[in-house]
């Protein structure tokens, strides 16, 4: 019988199910969000808790068997949150396990193509926030950008404007996502704002925006008259 493990669509839960899968030696197995699960009479449903115990143990395997790069690789494909990437990034695990000297760049293994190239495309989309995203300062002083990507992008460029902007606060807000990353010159939090400061930070957008690789567009967040309230 198919299994189908439920996980809350953290990256921890992934690695969680992962761990699931080999301490328990499942074999036929699917790794499903709540959003993308699809009831099946043949197959039996369990629900993952996340742990970070169990999720650094995978994690730090990772690490030794693909290199830090490779695990950081596998990272980036998950973040592109591709329905389906979870089966396809678990067949590349039991992949990896399976061959006795394994190299990311090796690539006869169609899943380990798909995280490759996958990737790639995350790879690709992270120049172009880095370089092209608009900040704009509102009347507190805050600098406050937003984007709209096919990928979960905050994870990757949180320290990268902390090294840029050390000396600034500042908010990226995903508004696809409908969380954002706040730096208040100290450390990032991450936040997530009511529908009224939505409203409050969004509605007086200019319109400047750009395009990014996948042609979606990204937005350059307008002066707001009010202050964003910071819900951590």
């Amino acid at each position: 019988m198919n299994t189908i493990l439920i996980y809350d669509g953290s990256f921890i839960g992934f690695l969680s199910a992962v761990y699931k899968v080999f301490d328990e030696n499942i074999k036929e197995v699917s790794i499903v969000k709540p959003k993308h699960y699809v009831p099946d009479m043949f197959s039996e449903t369990v629900n993952v808790s996340s742990s970070e115990i169990y999720s650094k143990r995978v994690w730090k395997s990772l690490e030794v068997k693909l290199t830090k790069h490779g695990a950081n690789e596998l990272y980036k494909a998950f973040l592109s949150e591709i329905k389906g990437t979870e089966d396809a990034l678990l067949k590349y695990i039991v992949h990896v396990y399976a061959t006795e000297s394994f190299s990311y760049t090796d690539m006869p293994d169609a899943n380990t193509l798909r995280v490759s190239q996958v990737a790639r495309m995350v790879d690709r989309e992270l120049g172009h926030i880095k370089n092209f995203l608009v900040f704009k300062t509102t009347r507190t002083g805050m600098e406050v950008a937003t984007i709209n990507s096919n990928f979960n992008m905050l994870p990757l460029i949180g320290n990268y404007f902390k090294r840029k902007y050390p000396n600034k606060k500042w908010l990226i807000y995903d508004q696809r996502r409908n969380y954002g990353l706040y730096f208040n010159t100290k450390e990032i939090d991450r936040v997530h704002l009511s529908i009224d400061d939505q409203l409050k930070v969004f509605e007086e957008n200019n319109a400047m925006f750009y395009v990014n690789l996948q042609n979606k567009p990204f937005y350059g967040l307008a002066k707001s008259n009010n202050k964003a309230e910071i819900n951590c």
